[in-house]
């Protein structure tokens, strides 16, 4: 009897110990909360996706001797905004072939306007403007105040497939 006792509290341990996880190790449920708790540097949440649903977040690898960066992208097909946050003066990421075309500000900071203009149609990549955003696809890159007790964060607020220079300004601005 004392060993059929035995075998059953050893067996309940044993499968408490493989069921039961603790709260933390599973996560808050924001993936943001969660990726901050790595990084050195803030990480920053939209409150405002024009309506469009999380498609993906990832934590990602950047070269050897830089800090994880953040990617979360909203929508699905061609509609889509993309939020790519590093450590400043990491280089995680390649926004491919773009003309600036001004400035903005976001939360009291100077924001960098990008347009993927086409530089192999010279007229038109001399004549791209803000506009040409919904058209072509461009982004947002900035440096908010930094978060206290973090290393500053470089920010690029990315759409294509017909998202305005407007609705990234919206998103950008949204960042908490």
């Amino acid at each position: 009897m004392k060993n059929a006792l035995r075998v059953i509290t050893i067996c309940c341990v044993m499968v408490f110990a493989f069921c039961a996880t603790p709260a933390n190790a599973k996560g808050s449920g924001d993936k943001f909360g969660d990726a901050q708790a790595g990084l050195t540097y803030g990480v920053y949440k939209p409150t405002n996706t024009l309506g469009l649903k999380r498609s993906m977040f990832q934590v990602m690898k950047c070269q050897p001797g830089m800090e994880k960066w953040v990617a979360a992208s909203y929508g699905f097909g061609k509609k889509r905004i993309d939020i790519y946050q590093n450590k400043l003066d990491d280089y995680c990421s390649d926004a491919g072939v773009s003309k600036e075309v001004g400035t903005t500000t976001i939360k009291g900071v100077l924001a960098r306007v990008f347009v993927y203009c086409e530089p192999w149609m010279p007229k038109a990549y001399a004549a791209c403007t803000a506009r040409d955003i919904a058209k072509f696809g461009g982004y947002l890159l900035f440096v908010p105040s930094p978060k206290l007790n973090f290393n500053p964060t470089s920010i690029q607020v990315q759409g294509v497939g017909g998202i305005t220079f407007r609705q990234l300004r919206t998103v950008a601005l949204s960042l908490v």
